[in-house]
């Protein structure tokens, strides 16, 4: 009985330990990561908070925005940020004004428990991209959303940014 008390607490311990280790991987409990962004010098800064004031206008609460390590995936590419709201939390790859993704066209294939995305069209990307979860990407004008396995936040922005 000891044992099994004893192998239940390290269990327990594990538990706690691994929730309060994934918290601290939230970016937006990170302190160095909320200056680094907020000394505004990520070149998708501002367009940022631009996207920020938008979305709040279409009932979207954000609690917080990152710099993206997706930042440099497509040629030309501006930057990305990482936005968590009260929707969930998804990306946004920027392109220089004036440009679009509307040329990109995305395939994605399933391949043993992985869904692959490959990428034609412009901007151009080197490579493909995996992920467990399925991907939605919403194009709109020079931003294009991804959003992980989230239905409800993909119809959320979806009706918001989805290009007609």
């Amino acid at each position: 009985m000891q044992i099994v008390c004893s192998v239940l607490s390290a269990c327990l311990f594990l538990v706690v330990a691994g929730i309060g280790m994934a918290q601290t991987k939230d970016p937006c409990s990170d302190q160095r990561s909320r200056r680094a962004w907020e000394t505004g010098i990520d070149p998708v800064y501002a367009d940022a908070m631009e996207l920020t004031r938008t979305l709040e206008a279409h009932g979207f609460f954000v609690e917080c925005v990152r710099s993206s390590k997706q930042s440099q995936i497509f040629d030309g590419q501006k930057g990305a940020a990482w936005y968590k709201s009260d929707h969930g939390i998804f990306e946004v790859l920027f392109l220089p004004k004036g440009q679009t993704f509307d040329e990109l066209k995305i395939v994605a294939k399933s391949r043993e428990g992985y869904t692959v995305y490959s990428f034609r069209g412009k901007p151009s990307i080197p490579g493909t991209m995996e992920s467990k979860s399925r991907i939605a990407f919403i194009k709109h004008e020079n931003l294009m959303f991804e959003v992980s396995g989230d239905d409800p936040l993909t119809k959320s922005l979806g009706q918001v940014f989805q290009n007609r």
